[in-house]
């Protein structure tokens, strides 16, 4: 994790993050078995590498032959992560095939030790290999993905018949692994053209067309399938999403938005992160509002002077989350900013639809700014945030603050609604995506704002269908590329830059909605958070 000390000597390292050494010491050991095989790799060159001693490595990976079996494990495992993150079906089948191709051979290419690991086994007849069983562990799904686009390309009649997705594998593979595995005898006899970038670029295509060529009942189809970015799920959201789905599987299908609220506070207590020792989190206040008193919970920086102030909205579709269920965000931000985060606990639908969330979110910043002397805050240095409908709700937050006697410096919409139309093609693209499926949306929309009509009328239920966005403070909008929400945050991004708001805009390449929750998995997460973080420290 990001809080874990990284200073003093490399034995106090490894009490605090001993994946992280078991991680340094794979490194390490992965690039010299690469380099000089298994047998000439003594266990010192690794250690030297690595700033540890030749019983950590013991200690973790039992003896030499151990270490290489992981080494071997991880660089498979690698690949078939990458083949299994990608996300294919919503792509014609030639389309996504041509993805797939084009994966494995910029794989092959940016990872080089693995080939080299790979002609390693070759020569000694894969031994190692068999007698791990490793194969069968991680190897399994290595043609899934190519059975499921082979069998919806020969049901539409695109592809032939008698080509198999193992034969496919084989050919696929060949052309990826030659270009690196050949690399150095090949530009020896011919020269380096082929592997400079302009070289590799036409390899690359030559290499998706051949393999289309192959499989296509009209060959000459190959040049009019186009090229679309297949998304990618990071890999690291894997073992998060297992963990979520199993804490999730307990409650019954069709549980009620109450069930859903305690289990949801179950699971975030047992999965949140150890509170920053620099924050004080014990404060919590009431605050009247026109909607019924609202509850915050104040997540404050230990060095007591005057501090800059983030108002945060939880996520949870309106229906259900807490500041408790996004402590560890709030915390965070709190602790990196030296600063204090004012977690709103507001009314939740549908015992409570709009408009009392909104109402209460407005009572609670025009709260802080009267109380700043007494929280401790600056008055003039209040930023408002949230995610996923806490972003809805910040977002709406600084549409009813534009003019009046409480300033914002700066709005973080994390993963936002922003509005709901649902004719965006992430909608369609990512429909199935992870802890985010539109299936159910309308119903949960319904809850918020019975007057459905509203939804595509009100600029306090979807901000991007304000008259005017021209003064509001400046934006951070973080979507992730794997969301049905992620072209709705793209355009409310667009609708401030017409404006004239500035705006940064964070893509989330890889990202799922709700990745922030996966900050102990992550790194991606992490960093995200960390980014958000900076830029808000940097508006005052």
């Amino acid at each position: 994790m990001g809080e874990m000390g990284t200073g003093g000597s490399g034995r106090q390292s490894w009490k605090q993050d001993p994946d992280g050494v078991k991680r340094a010491i794979l490194t390490a050991a992965t690039q010299i078995f690469a380099r000089q095989g298994y047998a000439s790799t003594r266990i010192e060159d690794i250690v030297a590498q690595t700033a540890t001693s030749k019983r950590m490595v013991y200690y973790y990976f039992g003896d030499k032959e151990g270490l290489y079996l992981q080494v071997l494990e991880a660089a498979y495992t690698k690949v078939r992560a990458g083949e299994g993150a990608l996300r294919l079906d919503h792509l014609p089948p030639a389309e996504a095939l041509r993805a797939l191709v084009e994966f494995t051979f910029d794989h092959h290419r940016s990872n080089p030790d693995f080939i080299r690991l790979v002609m390693i086994e070759n020569v000694h007849n894969a031994a190692n290999l068999k007698a791990s069983g490793l194969m069968g562990r991680v190897n399994a799904g290595a043609i899934q993905k190519l059975d499921s686009i082979c069998a919806r390309g020969q049901a539409e009649g695109q592809f032939r018949d008698d080509i198999t997705a193992l034969e496919l594998h084989w050919h696929i593979s060949a052309l990826s692994f030659f270009n690196v595995s050949n690399q150095p005898s090949f530009s020896e006899s011919f020269g380096n053209a082929l592997f400079q970038p302009a070289g590799q670029s036409r390899i690359r295509a030559q290499a998706v067309d051949s393999i289309l060529r192959l499989v296509l009942r009209n060959p000459a189809l190959s040049a009019t399938i186009q090229h679309r970015e297949a998304p990618m799920i990071d890999p690291q959201l894997t073992p998060f999403l297992a963990a979520w789905g199993a804490k999730w599987a307990v409650l019954p299908a069709g549980a009620s938005p109450a069930d859903r609220r305690k289990r949801f506070e179950v699971i975030a207590a047992e999965m949140r992160l150890p509170t920053p020792d620099d924050v004080d989190c014990t404060a919590e206040h009431w605050v009247d509002s026109k909607a019924g008193p609202v509850r915050v919970r104040v997540f404050r920086h230990s060095d007591g002077s005057q501090q800059a102030a983030l108002i945060y909205m939880h996520g949870g579709a309106w229906m259900q989350g807490s500041p408790e269920t996004h402590w560890d965000i709030t915390a965070r931000i709190a602790s990196w900013n030296r600063q204090t985060v004012i977690s709103v606990d507001y009314a939740l639908a549908p015992e409570h639809p709009y408009p009392a969330a909104i109402d209460q979110c407005n009572a609670v910043a025009r709260w802080a700014h009267a109380n700043a002397a007494m929280l401790g805050i600056d008055p003039a240095r209040i930023a408002v945030g949230g995610d996923s409908a806490g972003g809805n709700l910040a977002a709406a937050l600084a549409l009813d603050l534009r003019g009046s006697d409480v300033p914002l410096i700066a709005q973080l919409l994390i993963y936002p609604a922003c509005d709901f139309d649902r004719d965006r093609p992430s909608y369609a693209e990512n429909a199935e995506a992870p802890l985010l499926q539109v299936k159910g949306m309308d119903t949960v929309n319904a809850m918020y704002s019975p007057d459905t009509a509203q939804l595509a009328s009100n600029p306090r239920i979807a901000p991007l269908v304000a008259d005017s966005h021209a003064g509001l403070p400046p934006a951070f909008i973080a979507v992730a590329q794997n969301d049905p929400l992620r072209d709705s945050g793209l355009a409310y991004a667009a609708a401030l830059e017409a404006a004239g708001v500035p705006v940064v805009l964070d893509r989330g390449a890889g990202l799922i909605h709700g990745y922030l929750r996966a900050m102990e998995w992550c790194e991606a997460s992490r960093t995200a958070l960390h980014r958000m973080a900076d830029w808000l420290k940097a508006q005052g």
